[in-house]
């Protein structure tokens, strides 16, 4: 065979079995790719499941916020401050220009607007506890002054702290009834409370009045410090009954005793006489008789 066949063989042998390490390769690769597809493919589908399951929840949650904010509507921060305990004012820092409300003008009433207050809650941190309405008193452009809606109880104003505060604009009507029911819960135990107090300071006085009685009913058996020591007075005014009638008992258990020796003496002289008589009317018998 020429030299140049001999070569041409070599070479279709090598590229033969490059050939098929190539095609063995490739077959690897594509059985890789195919493993990567299928594995892509599912995870494709559970992304869309997920997004899909996600978007739901998204819209269900903007529904929510827009439920939300259409029941609470706008609100501000503002710095506030304290300044009637009796009436419940407070100053704050916000006013017209802020839009909490309109200026008068003129003569024209102006309806004033209705404030509600939270302020932050000490035992959690992060939170507001709900102050109460308010009605806007006075207003500047960057200022005004609320005064409580409703009268504040009894240590109520106490409780407010000067700071920063939440303001709202408005509050859902399910949490202002839920609200006032509370508020009038309240008033009405407040009520109880004071009638309760009123009742116990009867008592109290009643009490009182009793115990003046009882010491004056004790003074007249055992007597008192306070009492008159005059010796004409009679001794159940200056001792006491008790006293008085343990004198008056030894008094009469010595005139019994007096009696009983008197008594005695007499029937001894009684007896004697009785002997006497007795004794005349023996002697008289033994007399020699007259003769007739």
């Amino acid at each position: 065979m020429h030299k140049s066949g001999v070569v041409l063989v070599w070479i279709v042998a090598l590229t033969a079995v490059g050939a098929v390490m190539l095609t063995s390769k490739m077959l690897d690769v594509r059985g890789s790719w195919l493993k990567v597809v299928e594995k892509n493919k599912a995870q494709i589908e559970k992304n869309d499941a997920e997004l899909e399951s996600k978007e739901a929840e998204n819209k269900e949650l903007r529904s929510q916020l827009t439920r939300l904010m259409l029941g609470w509507n706008r609100y501000w921060d503002a710095k506030v401050t304290v300044t009637n305990q009796q009436t419940g004012e407070i100053q704050i820092d916000i006013g017209g220009n802020q839009g909490l409300g309109s200026a008068q003008e003129g003569d024209e009433q102006v309806a004033q607007a209705v404030i509600f207050a939270f302020q932050p809650d000490p035992n959690n941190p992060g939170k507001v506890s709900y102050v109460g309405a308010f009605r806007v008193n006075a207003l500047e452009a960057n200022g005004a002054l609320l005064i409580s809606v409703t009268p504040p109880q009894p240590g109520e104003v106490a409780t407010w702290k000067n700071g920063t505060w939440r303001l709202r604009a408005l509050v859902p009507s399910q949490f202002i009834s839920a609200l006032r029911a509370l508020r009038d819960d309240l008033v009405e135990r407040n009520q109880q409370i004071k009638r309760k107090q009123d009742r116990i300071q009867d008592l109290n006085r009643l009490m009182a009045s009793a115990k003046q009685r009882l010491d004056a009913r004790v003074n007249e058996l055992i007597g008192s410090d306070k009492a008159p020591q005059d010796e004409i007075l009679p001794v159940e005014l200056r001792k006491g009954l008790v006293a008085g009638l343990e004198e008056e008992e030894q008094i009469r258990n010595q005139e019994f005793q007096v009696t009983d020796r008197l008594r005695r003496d007499l029937l001894n002289v009684y007896e004697k006489q009785r002997a006497l008589i007795d004794e005349v009317s023996n002697l008289t018998k033994k007399l020699p008789k007259e003769k007739k």
